[in-house]
């Protein structure tokens, strides 16, 4: 598993502060401690991210100019690793994959965020032969040794999600759901069953359906992501 040419890299807003975590407020805000004072920080990812937003960890943010929150959340500096946590972004990021030939090569991007029955996924893709491709996309902090773990937290929307695909397979689409695995030891991807078993399931059924699923391995550095390769995928408990 080799990286690719850094010109390869998806390239990250730079942040322009970092800080020390207090604690998390609710699921989309927090307190850290930056440039001296406690100021209140937007958290865009949704998890619990309990194994990276502790007390005392060490986090980088951007400085907000409106609403709620001082700053919005973009990585958290674990021992020797950047952990991504900005999940508004995952959509690029994918789109960035599959334009540069690194995943779906041949395939365009045609939309994003595409309508389908009552809700919406991702992307719209044109594979080489002409077909549709709807791809949802995940991305996933969460490691225990070497293994990610997709949710960190129960996920009724991601259930439906792979419910969808499973059912857009059937209607004659390419399905693809794409998690994107921003851990730096992680070496293969998995549900996590024990966190969420509804959403393991409907992943398990909607490959039985025809849903093709793919991790994508990236590291994050400052300030951009590179493409590490693609990771094994084990749908068993583990």
């Amino acid at each position: 598993m080799g990286y690719v040419s850094i010109f390869m890299d998806f390239p990250l807003p730079a942040p322009d502060s970092w800080g020390i975590f207090v604690k998390r407020l609710n699921r989309f805000a927090g307190v850290a401690l930056i440039e001296g004072r406690e100021a209140s920080v937007h958290i865009h990812d949704p998890g619990r991210l309990r194994e990276l937003l502790f007390p005392g960890a060490k986090i980088w943010a951007r400085r907000k100019s409106g609403g709620k929150t001082d700053f919005y959340l973009t990585a958290v500096e674990l021992d020797d690793e950047l952990v991504l946590v900005d999940s508004s972004i995952h959509n690029k990021v994918a789109a960035w994959l599959v334009e540069g030939g690194l995943l779906f090569r041949g395939y365009v991007v045609e939309k994003r965020e595409p309508v389908f029955g009552g809700g919406r996924f991702d992307l719209l893709l044109r594979s080489p032969g002409g077909r549709p491709a709807l791809v949802e996309v995940k991305g996933v902090t969460l490691e225990e040794s070497g293994r990610a773990l997709f949710p960190d937290a129960p996920t009724a929307r991601g259930a439906r999600h792979m419910e969808e695909l499973a059912r857009a397979a059937a209607e004659g689409y390419e399905a693809h759901v794409v998690f994107l695995v921003f851990r730096k030891r992680a070496e293969v991807m998995s549900p996590n069953w024990r966190m969420d078993r509804r959403f393991a399931e409907s992943l398990v059924r909607a490959r039985g359906a025809g849903v093709e699923i793919h991790a994508v391995k990236l590291e994050m550095y400052k300030w951009g992501l590179r493409y590490v390769g693609e990771l094994p995928v084990v749908l068993t408990p583990s």
